[in-house]
């Protein structure tokens, strides 16, 4: 029992259900009959030497799920075969395999009781010692003693033929019945392989090479399969046995839950001993629905089944013990959003992150980065010739978020961040990082469309708006606009990013038989007045809003004077660049409403200004503007007298050479080549070194 304060404790009060993994239980599946049709080739015994045994490899870190999974493989098998494995056993000798895998018996290892087993001339034989550990496994499942190592090993020889047998005849099953052994903690071989005589490869010492060695020998006997999950650098564990002992690990992808699936986990689940109370019945109450649950579970433990089921586990505690449930969402949050109730349910995930080596530790900020910008990364995409991002990621003691089986997303569930600000010798650009994902929906990050460009742009202006030193930038604006002149800077310190409530587009309406957009009906009145703080930069939380790409309100040093700045990040680099259409797009949908809903109420205290940011402007907007940044003031018209700037109000549009002043020229042709290729890229697309001269431009800034 772990406690803060008494509040918060972890007993066990509930028995979990496994839910949303049918799809990982069909890849497995698949694969176990791959090796079973495949059986004779691994033999040598026909003329196809191009077959490889392949074997599901779950590289997971703590709380994914992984240990659940192997131990449940079977029972979700018979729970799925007449829903996800339905098609798969739609051919006669798939459906045979099927039958006879329902009626498999599962051997679960544990690889952290590996140690060297005598006799002495045998202690350093990898080889002996797992196959001791299979017979120890054996006997413990079924309850029976032990012999001696010695004993043992006279009576079971380190050879497959030998040791199968044995194994069948404990678990008392039948030469043709399957049997599946499932690995789990094999990541013990980085430090217990020291303690035995491996196979030198090109100089080096790999332990997974020999134990998938042994595993490769094993699976040469008919009707036994293997799974194997436990091991953080995992890709390249995969691309050196593939190369070395000819095996192929198949990654299990075991996803963090969706929303939905967390919904099925708590009306599914049930108390420990009160098999008629639904965990969901605990915790909510009329006025608390169970999807409301669900999406703040999701923002706080970003579906990381270890994690949603220690908070679960908690809350229940938390509501019976207090003796009333949960009656609105916002209360939920704010206990989850406390201090204690962080610390006490990272505390057994958190071991990496207090024991990072420097190299790893000097990744943070830029794997923050890219889980802030939703920058997703390819499975192969290195750091340097000797180490993957992917296993970089979890080395970290985060999480990878799949979109599909070769890509991936950043993910850092919330409950963790409270522990990495712990951190000593935080930069500025890891605090606002930081901040800033601690602020972010999880819902959103999953759903959004990549915005790079406008979180650069985002980023810069947190630290224009709060250094104390000149800035150009800065300077520029005021020579352009009297009234940004007339604004209080620096704002309060470096800040993390906030999100704003979404602007959505209104309804369109027909005029002269055409459609035409309308825009915020009633809307930015609230988002002004209520939503937006001093001191603050802000981005929309949707990706599509009809809001500026970011937003931060100014107010006057010495008068009741406010100004409300709305920056439109235009990230096109077509030949045509942005013209007065788009500008006038912008203005329409910011400038408009806001003067209708706001400033024509309150014109002696407010302001309103729109910033263009483009990469790329039209010839005629360029020949216009005479290649330099200008300011349309009120009363003034644009594209051709098509749009009047309203009372209060002012169009800044940037010329490109001030535009490098929020992101330098390299950085700008290198998001042009990514975007070229999609509207959504991934690493491959940026480069691995526009991530970094990204990140190293944050810190220049410092």
């Amino acid at each position: 029992m772990t406690s803060s304060g008494e509040k918060w404790v972890t007993d066990d009060t509930f028995k979990p259900i496994v839910v949303d993994r049918e799809s990982d239980v069909l890849f497995v599946t698949r694969n176990l009959f791959q090796l079973h049709k495949k059986r004779r080739q691994l033999r040598a015994e026909t003329t196809d030497l191009n077959y490889r045994l392949s074997v599901p490899f779950a590289p997971h870190l703590f709380g994914s799920g992984k240990t659940t999974f192997c131990r449940s493989y079977l029972e979700l098998v018979q729970r799925f075969r007449e829903t996800s494995l339905s098609s798969f056993a739609s051919d006669p000798s798939r459906k045979e395999f099927l039958d006879k895998l329902r009626e498999a018996v599962l051997l679960y290892v544990d690889m952290t009781e590996l140690k060297p087993i005598n006799p002495i001339e045998e202690r350093r034989n990898l080889e002996w010692a797992v196959y001791y550990l299979l017979y120890r496994f054996a006997c413990k499942q079924k309850g029976l003693s032990l012999m001696s190592p010695q004993d043992a090993y006279k009576k079971i020889p380190p050879l497959p033929e030998f040791l199968l047998p044995e194994l069948r005849k404990i678990l008392g099953i039948s030469s043709d019945q399957f049997l599946l052994v499932a690995f789990d903690e094999v990541g013990v071989l980085d430090t217990r392989g020291q303690y035995f005589d491996l196979e030198v490869n090109d100089g080096r010492v790999f332990p997974y090479n020999d134990f998938f060695g042994i595993v490769r020998g094993l699976c040469k006997q008919d009707n036994v399969f293997f799974i194997v999950v436990g091991k953080s650098k995992g890709l390249s564990i995969k691309n050196y046995t593939a190369s070395v002992s000819k095996v192929l690990l198949h990654f299990i992808s075991l996803s963090p839950l969706n929303s939905s699936s967390i919904v099925e986990f708590l009306e599914k689940s049930h108390l420990e001993e009160q098999v008629h109370y639904r965990v969901c019945d605990i915790l909510c109450s009329s006025t608390f629905s169970v999807n409301e649950l669900a999406e703040a579970l999701l923002e706080y433990t970003g579906g990381v089944p270890g994690l949603l089921t220690r908070a679960v586990n908690m809350l229940l505690n938390y509501v019976q013990t207090r003796g009333q449930p949960f009656t609105l969402k916002d209360e939920c949050l704010s206990c989850m959003k406390e201090d204690g109730f962080r610390t006490v349910c990272s505390e057994p995930f958190v071991t990496r992150i207090s024991t990072l080596d420097e190299d790893t530790r000097s990744l943070l900020d830029m794997l923050l980065m890219m889980a802030l910008y939703r920058i997703p990364f390819n499975v192969n995409d290195r750091l340097n010739s000797g180490s993957y991002l992917f296993d970089a990621v979890t080395e970290m003691g985060l999480y990878r978020h799949p979109i599909d089986m070769n890509t991936f997303q950043v993910l850092l569930p919330k409950v963790f961040i409270g522990i990495f600000e712990e951190l000593t010798s935080l930069s500025f650009l890891e605090r606002i990082l930081l901040g800033s994902l601690n602020i972010e929906p999880v819902d959103c990050f999953f759903a959004s469309k990549c915005r790079v460009f406008e979180g650069i742009v985002a980023m810069r202006l947190v630290w224009i708006l709060s250094s104390k030193v000149r800035n150009e930038f800065r300077e520029s604006l005021g020579r352009l606009s009297a009234i940004w002149k007339d604004m209080k800077l620096p704002i309060h310190g470096p800040s993390p990013l906030h999100y704003m409530m979404s602007v959505s587009r209104g309804e369109a309406r027909s005029e002269s038989s055409k459609e035409r957009k309308t825009y915020a009906s009633n809307e930015w009145n609230e988002i002004i007045h209520g939503a937006l703080g001093f001191d603050k930069v802000y981005i929309p939380k949707e990706a599509n809003s009809y809001s500026p790409d970011i937003m931060f309100k100014l107010q006057s040093p010495v008068k009741f004077k406010f100004l409300m700045v709305g920056v439109a990040c235009k990230g096109r680099w077509k030949s045509e660049g942005i013209g007065w259409s788009d500008v006038i797009e912008e203005a329409k949908k910011f400038l408009k409403p806001v003067y209708d809903q706001v400033l024509s109420q309150a014109l002696e205290f407010y302001h309103c200004m729109l910033i263009i940011v483009s990469t790329k402007l039209a010839l005629n907007v360029a020949n216009e503007l005479g290649n330099q940044s200008r300011c349309y003031t009120s009363g003034m018209r644009i594209g051709g007298n098509s749009f009047e700037i309203p009372p209060n109000c002012e169009l800044v549009i940037l010329c490109e050479s001030d535009v490098e002043m929020l992101i330098d020229r390299e950085i700008l042709n290198g998001l042009e080549r990514a975007f070229s290729t999609s509207d959504r890229p991934v690493l491959k697309n940026f480069g691995l070194g526009l991530v970094q001269r990204v990140r190293h431009s944050f810190l220049s800034w410092q």
